[in-house]
């Protein structure tokens, strides 16, 4: 696949410097920069909740506790003692 593409001066001098580094064909540099990026994009996929939600399970925090299932719902029956 041909692609093209116009880079800035910083970008352009640190694909370059990275090609030497490597002393690769810049077609590899380019296609190991995709790999690097998407491997460490499927990593922060994870969003700040399900993050926060992995962490509770895999500490057992989740279902830890008995009570009520709708709680979200009908918090305030729970807290002036009214009946359902």
């Amino acid at each position: 696949m041909h692609i093209e593409a116009e880079l800035d001066e910083i970008h352009t001098e640190r694909l370059l410097r990275l090609q030497r580094q490597l002393q690769k064909p810049l077609a590899e540099v380019v296609a190991a920069a995709i790999d690097a990026l998407s491997n460490t994009t499927l990593i922060q996929q994870e969003t700040h909740g399900s993050h926060i939600r992995r962490i509770l399970e895999e500490e057992g925090l989740i279902g830890c506790m008995e009570g009520d299932s709708n709680l979200s719902v009908d918090y305030k029956n729970h807290l002036w003692d009214r009946e359902q």
